[in-house]
């Protein structure tokens, strides 16, 4: 009887540690004892405050963490205004392309597994992309088109940097009009469609140059998360569940979320200078009920995922740490190195890009703006984040607007705040 009371109180404590391991991952700090002047929270508020009152957004989210301690996390203004409901932290927003960076590290697994290697030519997972092309001339009236042989395959370290000449349809209207009639959408979709299907619609399409000749930003990280459905033998959203978002307690990160509508904040635009929710009409990139009804099929590894900055600055603060968060490693080091190294060479102008981020280089930095060496990158319905290694700073901001007139405006303004109250 003692014994079997003493393996019931091994096990209460055992659990009890978890539970206070698991809590303590998560660590908040007034912002003075992190370095931050006394002016920090008050600028931003009033940035933020004024951005609302101007009606150039609804409402935002905020999150500054430095040392791994969260310093500042707070919502303004409304998660929809028509109906007068305010926003909150834990408010859910479709992040777009910030989803590239988690799809880059799922790819990343796979390559320490062994079961991908960076120089694999894509047809090696998607039969469609063997042959390339490269457009040579476009009709614009008929669509028609005429191509020749790509120097080369496309390689997944090419889709990891965005050098396959592999184009977005809102980037121009050439391959818009090309991507347009063959079925291949920009970013999520309602319709009952999938990767696969529209990944190898995508492969049987011509490029905009060869392989490795530039830095077009384009559908690469939508190829990849094709890629790790066919090497792990799982669906996209299943891969990010089981080895991503359980191991970091993401739980509110996902590409659907039904049943969620009331979490979900309201998508606006701004047009002829006018405020308003975004019509579902068909007029923009995406419905304003995504991605809370539809088919719920498409799983976009380069814009489909919705996620809070709660979520989000965890996923960050993992890559900052190395791959680790609170036991749980989901890369190696020398993975997040190879991340966050130039990989494209003399490529795209000032600033350069690793593996799903964009690095702040000299001629890229400006005064009072994030430093050399910080990482980040954003999204189309103006979210943005990045992560300066050298102030040990992880920073998340969440508003839903597309397109906006004021997305710079509001985004140099929030790092200023930041830069100059340290």
């Amino acid at each position: 009887m003692k014994r079997y009371f003493s393996l019931l109180v091994l096990c209460f404590l055992l659990i009890s540690c978890t539970e206070t391991e698991h809590e303590s991952a998560l660590q908040y700090a007034e912002p003075s004892s992190l370095g931050f002047d006394a002016e920090l929270v008050s600028e931003i508020d009033s940035l933020l405050i004024q951005q609302i009152n101007e009606e150039k957004i609804a409402g935002a989210v905020a999150l500054i963490a430095k040392d791994g301690r969260i310093a500042y996390e707070k919502a303004f203004g409304w998660k929809d205004i028509e109906s007068g409901i305010e926003m909150n932290t834990n408010q859910l927003f479709r992040i777009a392309s910030m989803t590239k960076l988690i799809t880059t590290v799922a790819i990343m697994q796979l390559y320490e597994n062994g079961q991908l290697s960076l120089n694999d030519p894509v047809e090696q997972y998607i039969p469609e992309f063997s042959d390339p092309v490269v457009l040579t001339s476009f009709d614009e009236e008929t669509g028609e088109f005429e191509t020749r042989p790509a120097t080369r395959s496309i390689t997944i370290h090419d889709l990891l940097t965005h050098t396959a000449g592999i184009q977005y349809g809102f980037s121009g209207q050439t391959f818009g009009r090309i991507y347009s009639d063959s079925g291949v959408p920009d970013l999520g979709t309602e319709q009952n469609r999938t990767i696969e299907e529209t990944m190898a619609l995508l492969g049987n399409l011509p490029l905009a140059h060869d392989p490795g000749e530039a830095f077009t930003y384009g559908l690469n990280t939508d190829v990849l998360g094709r890629v790790v459905e066919v090497v792990s033998e799982m669906s996209l959203a299943n891969y990010f569940t089981e080895h991503i978002f359980i191991p970091l307690g993401m739980s509110d990160t996902a590409f659907y979320h039904p049943g969620r509508e009331d979490d979900l904040a309201t998508l606006y635009t701004i047009r002829d200078g006018n405020f308003l929710p975004l019509p579902n009409d068909g007029s923009s990139l995406i419905s304003p009920n995504f991605p809370v009804q539809g088919a719920m099929t498409y799983f976009s590894g380069g814009a489909g995922l919705t996620s809070t900055a709660l979520d989000y600055f965890i996923f960050l603060q993992t890559l900052l740490n190395g791959g680790l968060w609170d036991g749980n490693r989901i890369i190696e080091q020398e993975t997040w190195e190879m991340m966050i190294t130039n990989q494209i060479g003399d490529l795209w102008g000032d600033n350069k890009f690793g593996y799903g981020l964009m690095i702040t280089m000299p001629n890229g930095a400006e005064d009072g703006l994030r430093p050399v060496g910080t990482l980040g990158w954003g999204g189309a319905f103006q979210t943005t984040f990045w992560i300066d290694p050298g102030n040990e700073l992880v920073v998340v901001l969440m508003t839903q607007v597309i397109p906006s007139p004021y997305r710079d405006e509001l985004f140099q303004s929030f790092e200023r705040a930041i830069y100059t109250s340290f």
